[in-house]
Order: C-alpha cells, then sequence, then structure tokens
C-alpha cells in the first residue's frame, strides 16, 4: 500500500528544475506564429500543419557552441522532414501504412543506440512516421505537407538560432570563446563503434524488438477498431515504450492518467474557443511543455493532448465523442506498451537462473 501512494505521488509530483525563461517564450512564439500567419490569411489548417513542423523541431538546437547547435538542427530536421514526408506518401494506402509504421520504428529504435542524440532523433523519426501517416489520408498532397512542415522547423531553427546569436552578441564574455560546453559535440565515429559492438549481444536488439512488436500489435489492433483517428493507438505505443525499460510503468500511468486530464481540458475548451484563442492556447502549451516535459509528465501529457489533437485535425471542431475515443485509444497504448513492450521481457528475465 505505501509503494501504491509512492507512486501516485509521483504522478502529480512536481520536480524542481531551473527555468530557461528565454527558452520558454521562444518555444511558445515559435508554434503560435505559423497558426497566426496562417489564420490572418485564412489559411489556418497550413498554419496548424507549420507549427506541427514547429513542435517538431523544438528540442534541437539549444546546447553547446554553433557547431553543435547547427548539427543537432540539421541532423533533426533533416530526419524529421523525411519522416514526415515518406509517411505521408505511405499514409495514402492503408494497407502499407501500418507495415511502414513498424518498419520505421523498429528501424529508428536500432539505430538510436547509437547517443543520445540520435536516439532523440530516432524517437522523433518514430512519432512524426506515425503523425505523417495520418496526415497523408487527408486531402492535402505529401509535397504540399512537406512544405509547411518545412516552413515551421525554419521558423524555430530562425528563433532558436537568432536567439543564441543575441545571447553572444550582448555577452561580455564573448571575446573570450564563448562557444558552450562541449557536451553535445556528436562524435559519430565513436558512437558507431561501440554501436555496433553491441549489436553483437542480446541487450543490443532488445529494444527494436521491443517496441517493433509493440507497434505491430498497435497497428493490428487500429486496423480492426472502428473510427478514423486509431493513429493515437500507436502514437501512446511509441511514446510508452522507453528504451529505458525500468521508467515504462510509470510512464504509462502518467499518459493514460495526463491524456484523460486533457480530454478534460480539450473537452472544455475546444469547442467554445475562437480561432485567436486557439492561437494564444498553442502559444501558451507551447511556452510551458519544455519545463513540464521535465518536471511533471503527467501535466505535459495533460497539456499535449489539446495542443495535438487541434494540430492534427487541422482546425475542425472537436465533438467530445473524438475527444472520447482520444482516451480509449490513449489506455488501449498504454496497455499495449506495457503488456507487448514491458511485461513480458521483465517476466523473461525474472525465470532466468542467478536473476
Amino acid at each position: 500500500m505505501a509503494e501504491v501512494r509512492e507512486h501516485a505521488g509521483r504522478l502529480l509530483r512536481f520536480q524542481r528544475i531551473e527555468i530557461d525563461v528565454t527558452r520558454l517564450v521562444l518555444s511558445g512564439v515559435a508554434l503560435a506564429l505559423p497558426v497566426a500567419v496562417g489564420a490572418l490569411t485564412h489559411h489556418l489548417a497550413d498554419g496548424l500543419t507549420a507549427t506541427m513542423g514547429a513542435l517538431l523541431l523544438s528540442a534541437a538546437g539549444h546546447e553547446g557552441g554553433w557547431r553543435a547547435r547547427l548539427t543537432d538542427i540539421a541532423a533533426s530536421a533533416t530526419a524529421g522532414a523525411l519522416t514526415v514526408w515518406l509517411g505521408a506518401v505511405i499514409g495514402a494506402s492503408a494497407a502499407w501504412a501500418g507495415v511502414w509504421i513498424v518498419a520505421v520504428a523498429s528501424t529508428a529504435a536500432l539505430l538510436g543506440g547509437m547517443g543520445t542524440l540520435e536516439a532523440r532523433i530516432a524517437a522523433n523519426a518514430t512519432v512524426f512516421t506515425v503523425i505523417g501517416a495520418h496526415l497523408g489520408t487527408g486531402p492535402d498532397t505529401p509535397g504540399h505537407i512537406l512544405l509547411f512542415i518545412a516552413l515551421g522547423m525554419l521558423t524555430t531553427a530562425v528563433l532558436t538560432l537568432g536567439s543564441y546569436a543575441a545571447s553572444r552578441a550582448l555577452s561580455p564574455l564573448w571575446r573570450t570563446g564563448l562557444e558552450g560546453p562541449p557536451g553535445l559535440a556528436w562524435p559519430f565515429r565513436r558512437n558507431v563503434a561501440t554501436w555496433r559492438a553491441g549489436l553483437r549481444t542480446w541487450p543490443g536488439w532488445q529494444f527494436p524488438v521491443r517496441l517493433g512488436s509493440a507497434m505491430a500489435v498497435a497497428e493490428v489492433v487500429a486496423h480492426f477498431r472502428p473510427g478514423e483517428h486509431t493513429y493515437w493507438i500507436a502514437l501512446t505505443v511509441s511514446l510508452v515504450v522507453l528504451r529505458d525499460e525500468a521508467a515504462a510503468p510509470m510512464r504509462a500511468a502518467e499518459r493514460g492518467l495526463g491524456t484523460t486530464i486533457g480530454v478534460l481540458i480539450g473537452g472544455l475548451l475546444l469547442g467554445v474557443l475562437p480561432t485567436w484563442g486557439m492561437v494564444a492556447l498553442i502559444g501558451a502549451i507551447g511556452a510551458v511543455r519544455p519545463w513540464l516535459k521535465a518536471a511533471n509528465y503527467t501535466a505535459y501529457a495533460a497539456v499535449m493532448t489539446p495542443l495535438i489533437t487541434m494540430l492534427n485535425e487541422l482546425g475542425q471542431d472537436m465533438s467530445w465523442a473524438v475527444l472520447r475515443e482520444r482516451v480509449l485509444d490513449t489506455l488501449l497504448g498504454c496497455a499495449i506498451g506495457l503488456g507487448v513492450g514491458y511485461l513480458p521481457w521483465r517476466v523473461g528475465r525474472g525465470r532466468r537462473p542467478g536473476s
């Protein structure tokens, strides 16, 4: 009982972390600006697609010196744009979309074992392949989707690098070589060597197999489940099945509870907000999400649910039926993530001699 109370407390406990106000403001502006331009030009759907691109690149380019930041942004943008575009191309064919998503998830999980930067890019590749496949079922062509995704990423890149340039210009330390910490340097060759050595052992393959099998089950369930928004099942699985196996149960609980809270928030707000109210809400969520992701994942999931819903549904009015479907699909994704991507591996390990 004490352990249950401890876990329940963790779901709602906020970690004390340092707040980078500049980054929070930039994150809010980067997400709100494309949709604001879309609203002003009467192309709201295109603005929301651009905001999706801004969201894709929002975690890149915040550490190190110029070389590290440019490398991070270039690699993240290239991988993100490619996966969204290919997802949109394949998404138009329902028969192949599920196979493609599973293949990308497994391959990305494998390549993400090279290092921290590669793991983040790989995780984004999986998430945005699922989102791209969903966008591909809409009226826009893959090229049209790619164009506005790229414009959103460009907005974020300009804001991020512009802020860094301004901080350097204003800093009295720039003459001493203000290049930032060397920790984000990309030792690609060393990472590849270590990664290839790891592939000679089972642990080097375990995460790709865990994620790939869970995504395969998610796609099968989504295929037979009625509804037009079942991509949320695979999206949840991609967020719940983690490389850090021990963190999976807590992440599933946080995701499930946070999404349920987010659906309630969305149901109260999205149906009554005017267009500019939606722009303000997207900006506010964009500003707080980097802090919430580190401070409390339950709260992060709660605010991301209305955000992703607004972006993916391209400005359409949200009904309670759609929001309720979000909760059910999220719970299905959490159950699949735990039941396929976590529990069998823990049970199997527990049966090994000496474990």
